[in-house]
């Protein structure tokens, strides 16, 4: 994994690692819901759009298959 920027809160890479670790059982890991459980359960100043990019990234290098579409509201 990459270097992270100075702005990445570790408690959201932290959480992200947590989930995607408890996701590796299941067929695909959902981005929007992780978000939504990320934004849950710490207190961050990152937009969703750094969130999601943060998971994309440590799923795609645990290989981990994801759906990026937006439950309907």
């Amino acid at each position: 994994m990459r270097d992270l920027p100075r702005d990445i809160d570790a408690d959201v890479v932290i959480e992200i690692s947590r989930l995607l670790d408890d996701a590796a059982r299941t067929v695909a890991v959902a981005i929007h819901g992780l978000v939504k459980h990320i934004r849950d359960a710490t207190q961050t100043r990152l937009s969703d759009q750094a969130i999601e990019e943060l998971i994309v990234e440590m799923a795609s290098t645990r290989g981990l298959s994801m759906i990026f579409e937006k439950p309907p509201a």
